[in-house]
């Protein structure tokens, strides 16, 4: 597996990550608003044959760095495959001059949760119904540098 940075040949392949991993995808048009953006930072995570398996994305607004959304394909997840993504979001809002990534997960999603507890993220409140089909609160986590 390797984590490269989003580039235009990636955004087809992580249409089908979002259309696979959510009720209410990201259409193409959004996730290349994204890729556009000079303060979006997207990630995709390869496997062997360089099929985009999953990705991250963040996006910076001074010195704040925000995960819009962290997907892995469902026959890839319990691989590392989100852990490796974290990782590399962290770094690269590190190496950016945030002085914190933050992200909403659903509360019910505790692996997720473990993976962000993993690399430092902490508990910073609850938004209540923020998710929808099914409706569920949110966790805020974030990670201070």
């Amino acid at each position: 597996m390797k984590i490269l940075s989003l580039s235009s040949i990636h955004i087809d392949s992580v249409v089908e990550v979002e259309e696979a991993c959510f009720a209410h995808p990201w259409n193409r048009e959004g996730i290349e608003s994204n890729f556009n953006n000079p303060d979006a930072y997207f990630f995709v995570a390869l496997d062997d044959a360089d099929k985009v398996i999953g990705y991250i994305g963040t996006y910076m607004v001074r010195d704040e760095c925000f995960v819009t959304n962290v997907a892995v394909l469902p026959s890839c997840r319990k691989q590392g495959v989100g852990s490796a993504l974290v990782k590399q979001a962290v770094s690269s809002a590190q190496a950016n001059g945030a002085s914190f990534i933050t992200l909403e997960v659903r509360l019910s999603n505790v692996e997720a949760i473990n993976i962000y507890k993993k690399f430092g993220f902490e508990s910073d409140g609850v938004r209540p119904k923020f998710y929808r089909d099914p409706d569920e609160d949110a966790l805020i986590m974030t990670k201070r540098f």
